[in-house]
């Protein structure tokens, strides 16, 4: 078999090219996301949102009160998230350019799929000492326990 994106030789059952680092099933979806790159985009996302969560209450506090503050500003972060979720994306995932799609197709996991992956897949894999997030090491695709769980695979977005 040979990959779309640079025509040399891959193995058959694997999903990113060994040389250019190509979505094989779908070349116009991006490449192989790293390991650091998707570690930090997970270490941003509660950085994110504890600042933006803070800021946007005071603010909101000063003009509507404590309370309404809550909840509007409750209101919009899960606005927000569903809607990135339902890219395949958390904030830290968007801000870093790096997108998660369904393993075989390359097309967005959907936002119930995401949310099996970001909450019992992520569960699943920090039981044992996290070793289902080191797994991505080793594995031939990159994947995690989450990944595999969800069927997913993370990419760098191609940019259009």
């Amino acid at each position: 078999m040979h990959c779309p994106s640079c025509s040399k030789e891959v193995v058959a059952d694997k999903l990113f090219c060994n040389w250019c680092e190509a979505f094989i099933p779908n070349k116009t979806v991006g490449k192989k996301a790293g390991l650091f790159r998707r570690w930090l985009a997970s270490a941003i996302d509660p950085i994110i949102v504890i600042i933006l969560y803070v800021i946007l209450a005071a603010i909101l506090g000063a003009i509507f009160g404590r309370g309404i503050a809550f909840v509007i500003v409750t209101l919009g972060y899960v606005y927000f998230i569903s809607r990135l979720l339902s890219k395949g994306m958390t904030l830290g995932k968007w801000l870093l350019g790096v997108k998660v799609v369904e393993k075989l197709t390359g097309n967005s996991p959907g936002f119930w799929r995401m949310i099996l992956r970001e909450t019992i897949g992520k569960g699943v894999s920090g039981m044992i000492f996290g070793l289902g997030f080191f797994w991505a090491i080793w594995d031939k695709d990159g994947q995690a326990w989450h990944d595999k769980i969800a069927r997913t695979v993370v990419v760098i977005e191609q940019k259009q």
